[in-house]
Parts: C-alpha cells; sequence; structure tokens
C-alpha cells in the first residue's frame, strides 16, 4: 500500500495538541441520531434528532402536581467544522418551536402555568459534537455526564455541549447508537479489481489506494454515509488503473488525484462534480469520458477545473442532450455533443441544434475559424469567419447564405489542416469517385484515408449537400488534425 502522507501529518496535529480545521459547511459523521437530555433531578426530559447536515428537530416534557408542559421544535446548524479527529464546531442558525401548557385535573390553574420555556438550541450559539471518548474528561460537562447518566455513556457516546454555558446540560446518544456509528466512523477499505482502496468514512472521502489497483468502481455509500471527494493524490501513480467509475454524489477530485495513472484510459464522471484539482489526470493516457449530466454541465465543469490535465480534444459522452431535436439516440448525438463542448458550433435557439439543416458558408467559415483560434465576434454574426475565408481563398465564389457540396466541405477541412499531401490512397472504391471535382480529388482522398469521412450510403456524395449534423462529425473526427 502507498504511503498516507495525510493522515500521518494529521495523527502528529492531533498528537501536539494542534486543531486541525476542515472548511466550514461539512456534513456530521452519521445519517442521523437521536440524543436525550435530562435535567439533573430528572423533572424533564426530552429528545433532540440531529442529521448529517445540520438539521435538527426534537420534543422535551415537564410536570408536577398541578401542571404540565410539553413542546417541539425544529431548527439548523450552520458552519459544521471539524476539530480534529473526533469533535465537530457547529453555529445554531434557527430554532423555531411550539409550547403546550396545561392543568394536572383543574382548568383554573392554566393561567399560572407561565414560567416554562422550551428546552433546545438558542440561535447564534455555538455547539461542540464530541464522538465516543473524545469529551475532554476534566471538565463540567464531563461531570455533569457523570453525574446525570453514567460513565459509559461519557466514555462510548457522542456528546453535544453548548460552548456558551460549561454548566449547561449536555446531550447524549445512546451507547448502542453511537457504537453503531462509530462502527463505521475510521477508516474503510474497500475490495476494487486488484486491490484496496481507502476512505475517511467518516468525511466521505476517498484517500489513497493500493498500488496495482486495476479498476475502480466507487460505490455511492459506504457504512450508510455518501462519498462526496476523491483525495489529493488518492490514486497518484497507480500505474496498472485502466478505468474508474464515479458514483454520483461525489462533488470533488483533489490535485494530482490520478497523476501518474498511466494505463487509465476511461473515467465515469458524475453530474454532481463541482470541480476537479490541478494536475487531478496529468500523466494518463485517457481517450473518452462519460459523464451523467449534459454538454453544457461539462462545460461549466471544466471552467471551474482548469488546469485538471484533461486532453482537450478527448471524446465525452454525455448522458443528457442539451438539444430537443438531438435525443440521445440520435447517430449524431456525440458529435454534436463533442462540438458544443468546445465551442465551435451552439444551436440555433430556443434548445434547438437543427441536426438536419443544411451547412452554409458562413456557418461552415464561423466555425472552422474559431477551431482555428480566430476571433468571430462580430455584427452580423459570420462576418469574422468570411473574412477568414476569403483571405484563405476558401469562399468557392459563393455567399454566406449559400449551402457548400460535400467536396467543398471537405476541401475547406483538409486546407484548414495545414493541405496534406495526398499519399495516393484511391477513390475508386467509391462508385460515383469520378464525380469528384479534380481540384477536390487530394482533399478527399485525404479525408478518406483518415476517417474525417466515411461516405453515405456507400457513396462519396461529393455534390450533395452537407446538413449540420453531418458537419458536427466531420469536424470531430479532423480536430485533432487541426494546429
Amino acid at each position: 500500500m502507498k504511503k498516507r502522507a495525510f493522515s500521518l501529518l494529521m495523527a502528529l496535529a492531533l498528537l501536539c495538541g494542534l486543531a486541525v480545521t476542515a472548511s466550514a459547511g461539512e456534513s456530521l459523521p452519521f445519517e442521523s441520531l437521536t440524543f436525550d437530555y435530562l435535567s439533573g433531578a430528572g423533572a424533564w426530559a426530552g429528545q433532540l434528532i440531529l442529521h448529517a447536515d445540520g438539521t435538527f428537530e426534537g420534543s422535551g416534557y415537564d410536570e408536577d402536581e398541578d401542571s404540565y408542559s410539553q413542546w417541539a421544535y425544529e431548527g439548523a446548524f450552520r458552519d459544521i467544522q471539524r476539530m480534529g479527529a473526533g469533535a465537530w464546531k457547529m453555529t445554531c442558525e434557527r430554532m423555531d418551536s411550539t409550547l403546550e401548557v396545561g392543568p394536572a385535573g383543574k382548568d383554573e390553574v392554566l393561567g399560572e402555568v407561565n414560567n416554562v420555556e422550551p428546552v433546545g438550541p438558542a440561535p447564534d450559539e455555538v455547539w461542540y459534537l464530541y464522538a465516543p471518548g473524545e469529551l475532554p474528561l476534566y471538565t463540567e460537562w464531563a461531570e455533569t455526564v457523570r453525574l446525570i447518566y453514567g460513565e459509559e455513556v461519557l466514555s462510548g457516546s457522542f456528546l453535544m455541549v453548548c460552548s456558551k454555558d460549561p454548566e449547561a446540560l449536555p446531550y447524549a446518544a445512546s451507547v448502542e447508537d453511537s457504537a453503531q456509528v462509530m462502527a463505521g466512523y475510521g477508516e474503510a477499505a474497500l475490495a476494487m479489481d486488484g486491490g484496496n482502496i481507502y476512505l475517511d468514512a467518516a468525511q466521505g472521502v476517498v484517500k489513497d489506494a493500493d498500488g496495482y489497483i486495476q479498476a475502480a468502481d466507487i460505490p455511492a455509500k459506504v457504512n450508510g454515509r455518501s462519498v462526496t471527494a476523491i483525495g489529493d493524490g488518492a490514486f497518484e501513480n497507480c500505474v496498472q488503473l485502466e478505468s474508474v467509475t464515479l458514483p454520483d454524489g461525489v462533488r470533488t477530485v483533489g490535485e494530482r488525484a490520478f497523476a501518474g495513472c498511466e494505463a487509465l484510459r476511461h473515467l465515469t464522471l458524475p453530474a454532481s462534480l463541482e470541480k476537479i484539482g490541478k494536475g487531478a489526470f496529468s500523466g494518463c493516457a485517457l481517450t473518452s469520458v462519460t459523464f451523467t449530466g449534459s454538454a453544457s454541465g461539462w462545460k461549466k465543469l471544466m471552467g471551474a477545473s482548469a488546469g485538471a490535465g484533461l486532453p482537450g480534444d478527448i471524446a465525452v459522452n454525455c448522458a443528457v442532450s442539451d438539444f430537443t431535436d438531438v435525443p440521445l439516440r440520435h447517430w449524431a448525438a456525440p458529435y454534436v455533443d463533442f462540438v458544443f463542448i468546445h465551442g465551435v458550433m451552439t444551436g440555433v435557439g430556443g434548445g434547438r441544434f437543427a441536426p438536419d439543416k443544411p451547412m452554409d458558408l458562413g456557418s461552415a467559415a464561423t466555425v472552422l475559424a474559431r477551431r482555428l483560434g480566430v476571433d468571430t465576434t462580430g455584427d452580423p454574426w459570420y462576418a469574422a469567419g468570411m473574412s477568414w475565408a476569403e483571405k484563405a481563398g476558401l469562399t468557392f465564389g459563393k455567399g454566406a447564405a449559400d449551402t457548400l457540396e460535400r467536396q467543398e466541405l471537405v476541401y475547406m477541412i483538409w486546407k484548414a489542416a495545414g493541405g496534406p499531401a495526398d499519399d495516393g490512397y484511391s477513390l475508386e472504391l467509391f462508385p460515383d469517385w469520378a464525380a469528384v471535382g479534380d481540384e477536390y480529388v487530394t482533399a478527399m482522398s485525404w479525408a478518406v484515408k483518415t476517417g474525417i469521412i466515411n461516405g453515405s450510403d456507400g457513396r462519396l456524395a461529393p455534390e450533395g449537400v452537407t446538413t449540420r449534423a453531418e458537419y458536427a462529425a466531420v469536424i470531430t473526427r479532423a480536430y485533432a488534425f487541426f494546429k
């Protein structure tokens, strides 16, 4: 197994008494946990149910010889921060409550019951949550726990205390429930193809992997808690790792998380992903990505993930369509996603791509100019593209609104790729090869040889019209040839 430097550093920090503070807004290490609270004399009691996101609800009851009171409330903590290995700090954001008071058999007593308040967290109070055995033993809180709950609860359960008042009564989860949470609280090892991955189960972070792991299909939950992140360097230099699938719910991939995974060729990434750290995929052999979101979602992710190390021309297979007229089953869907992701072709408005619309010269020139890094902004929208095409001798005596023959579009692609020399590839394999114009033979031969065009129903159809969907396919296949 690789060295896990982060864990060692954290352990050293804790041993030295240093506070290791995570960023605000973390989740707590359980889906929900019920806390009991009691008065010192046992005169009243209640419960508080705390959830992983900091929301809570609770209720309580009090009575004496003449009256009773009962209350219910719900609220939320904000700014949840992990403080070291087993303590969390949080601030009460709100607490809404209801209170019912009544007599014990005499209606006239009702007016006299006026001094009971619901017991629970108050807004802006700072609270601490301690994992079993983590509450400092020599505090007023610890003595209160011993007095009310006993030594077993002090050492074996999750405890909530209010920092505002050291003498305030603590909230205690049951020892049995706390033990169930703690069973998956520390590090979890999950078997994968060729080795294990290792998680901080409390935080839902994949933090390490065996060096010879070959595939990682990471589950959405471990011990009932969601996996939300891949840590910095978690799979770094796993040289036999070939494929990775991250589940929905993962929000971040850390810096250099998969750096040096030289056999890694395919990724499945979730729509929930918000950021990929610098160098996360540097040194990988990636050829394709499956993304469970849309092309627009992928563009947003890439905008937040500068320097992630993903190849600029990598094929991304999206699971959600951005265009109503290009459903996932459409033959051109992956090509439309590609040109949309790379910003060389966009829709026609109204959530449509118009895949069957003929490609005109103004559009074709603008797309190619964008791919070559030409600034195509301006009015009208095709002006800069047409200007570039005129200087390059690629207008064929036509105007921006005129459609182009397939051989003319192939010629434009060939010229934009630098006009590669003809290597003698024969077009005679196609029955209509003689219809190719003499000036287009070299370009057409090159395009067929490289797989940029595949023919239409077994024919080259050089004088036919190219649609927007077909042009998206051609640009995608030719993308790597442009300099």
